[in-house]
């Protein structure tokens, strides 16, 4: 089978990203007004004069500077440029990790007791506008991510991301089924104690400052601005036009978001007048937005972009060479299950949830269709747990290996047409489907323009009528101009099966925490199978945690292993990351490091 083309790495993933957030493809489910018209038209540039001009990409736009919302791992890219968080990552002296560095919070957190922290904020920090950042700022901004109006997709990473704070989550579901009725803002535990020092309450003890700063080193853990906040919120408060578009925005950030045509480029130039300004190299940021390879290849030979993720179809053209670089991930590609869909009388069927399981050759995607990735027949990621203190990953654990050989037995990573065939028989006879419904017809969407996936169903459309014995097949179902979740929230009826990549970064610390994306807790999952048990176990898990870390991995076993009865989703590959970068490219680091990247954000251009 040809290789065909697959875009290898997010926006998560690219050069200039500096934190490794929980990075997701998803877009976001509520679009916004667009800042401009798409057009073919060339892109704005800057001046010759700008000094030394960064160029680089993303394969799709972003939707929204909401980032209170925004779930688009893309986000990141902004986020960076145009925003300051409390604190961020930084290259060590001799490129060979990072250290952490002072942004709007001045020093490390301070703890009071085991269930308090103090954070001193930096004085005199400003929006770009000259308007003053401060404790108010911080508890404005805390507010409006858990405003239960609002309900912001990214609440969660305040409430429950490093740690959980005391209330976040009963205030945010407050009046909700299973939820106190009323929750005042005074019972959270995010507190003003001065004009630049604000208190968090946890509702655990154990953590570290360093944990403390991680719970804070993401995209969406950043301020907004309230005057401009409160223009935009709706009469009735239920929506927001927060960062549409530049004229409903005000960063913060060691650059200033300059230009933004609509998927066609964004452009930043340097704020001078940031406290950290003398850390960033580059005058100007140019992000052009490229969804096409064939396009990416063409600019990154011409020098208009500076690094470059092949994909399946063009890897081979630069696998030897020089300046090619390859890296680890915590994400597992899987694809989703409908489990609610009503034209598919099996759909709330386990057995056909382990019929699609067993019915992929994934070492076949793999190799062939994804292009040196890492075919997987679990989802734990090959990084969880090499951020804890033992160093031991979960997948090179006794409990993680037990999982994969279990998986083995079956056959290659899972795959085993006898197995399926039999799964999708008791599918049938459980669910009453007689021969008069045959065959089934499963729907596979997919956004048009992910060409890997697309190759995967065009296989899945010859292998499956004979693996199933005609009694079910596949359909291609493409959309084009919106997101997975988008796509699905037209209705259960129009979709079975739809290719996903969520990952997790926390999951280097917290093997476990790779599942949060999928619970029925978390707002924001992209799957409709919800499953109690596995929930608990999760829970259980989070229990665990912060005690023996070997028992954290005994308990992440039992989870795994309820993730493959039920089949909470269906794993494909473990994503290794590919990239070339130019010769004018100076990067701060020697090597990829894990939960920090390439630290391209500092980098600088050669002479």
């Amino acid at each position: 089978m040809s290789k065909k083309l697959i875009a290898l790495l997010m926006a998560a993933m690219m050069l200039l990203s500096v934190a490794a957030a929980c990075g997701n493809n998803e877009t976001p489910s509520d679009t916004p007004s667009q800042p401009g018209e798409s057009n073919n038209e060339t892109p704005t540039t800057p001046a010759a004069d700008a000094g030394k001009i960064y160029k680089t990409y993303l394969t799709s736009e972003v939707a929204s500077l909401n980032f209170l919302d925004n779930v688009d791992g893309n986000a990141s890219t902004p986020s960076s440029y145009a925003m300051s968080q409390m604190w961020k990552m930084y290259p060590n002296e001799d490129g060979t990790n990072y250290i952490w560095i002072d942004d709007l919070a001045v020093g490390d957190p301070i703890q009071v007791d085991d269930y308090n922290w103090q954070i001193k904020l930096r004085e005199g920090a400003t929006w770009q506008n000259g308007d003053p950042i401060n404790a108010d700022t911080w508890i404005f901004t805390f507010q409006q991510q858990l405003n239960p109006k609002l309900q912001m997709r990214m609440a969660t990473f305040l409430y429950d991301n490093t740690f959980t704070v005391l209330n976040g989550e009963e205030y945010l579901m407050q009046g909700s089924e299973g939820y106190p009725a009323e929750v005042k803002w005074e019972d959270v535990g995010l507190k003003k104690v001065d004009d630049y020092t604000i208190q968090i309450t946890t509702t655990e003890a154990g953590y570290t400052a360093t944990d403390i700063k991680k719970h804070f080193d993401n995209r969406n853990n950043v301020p907004v601005h309230q005057g401009m906040w409160e223009q935009c919120l709706s009469d009735d408060g239920l929506t927001t036009s927060y960062g549409s578009d530049l004229d409903h925005f005000v960063g913060c950030g060691p650059y200033v978001f300059d230009t933004w045509e609509y998927d066609s480029i964004q452009i930043y130039k340097k704020n001078e007048n940031h406290w950290n300004a003398d850390r960033y190299n580059f005058d100007t940021v140019e992000v052009r937005i490229v969804p096409e390879m064939n396009a990416r290849v063409e600019l990154f030979e011409k020098g208009d972009i500076f690094s470059l993720s092949p994909d399946a179809n063009t890897i081979e053209s630069y696998i030897d060479d020089p300046r090619m670089t390859s890296y680890g991930s915590t994400s597992v590609t899987h694809i989703d299950i409908n489990c609610k869909n009503p034209n598919n009388p099996i759909s709330g069927s386990v057995n056909y949830r382990k019929a699609i399981y067993h019915a992929i050759d994934r070492e076949l995607a793999a190799d062939s269709i994804f292009g040196h990735m890492e075919p997987a027949g679990v989802y734990v990621n090959t990084q969880a747990g090499m951020l804890s203190e033992s160093a031991l990953t979960y997948r090179e654990s006794e409990y993680g290996k037990a999982v994969t050989d279990m998986v083995e037995s079956w056959g290659p990573y899972g795959y085993n047409p006898e197995m399926a065939l039999d799964y999708l028989n008791k599918a049938l006879a459980e669910c009453n489907v007689t021969d008069a419904q045959l065959p089934i017809t499963v729907k596979y969407c997919i956004d048009e323009g992910d060409t890997s996936w697309k190759a995967l169903g065009e296989y899945l459309m010859e292998q499956w009528p004979t693996i199933f014995e005609g009694k079910m097949n596949l359909e291609i179902v493409p959309y084009a101009g919106m997101s997975a979740t988008d796509f699905k929230a037209t209705g259960d009826d129009k979709w079975d099966l739809s290719p996903n990549d969520w990952a997790r970064s926390m999951s280097r610390t917290y093997p476990h925490t790779c599942f949060y994306y999928y619970l029925d807790s978390y707002s924001g999952r992209p799957n409709n199978y919800v499953v109690p048990e596995f929930d608990a176990q999760f829970q259980v898990c989070e229990d665990a945690k912060m005690g023996d870390y070997d028992n954290l991995l005994k308990e992440t076993q039992k989870l795994e292993e309820l993730y493959l009865e039920y089949v909470i989703h269906v794993p494909m590959c473990q994503s290794v990351n590919y990239e070339l970068f130019a010769d004018q490219i100076v990067l701060p680091v020697k090597t990829y490091i894990p939960g920090f990247g390439w630290g391209g954000i500092y980098g600088d251009l050669a002479e």
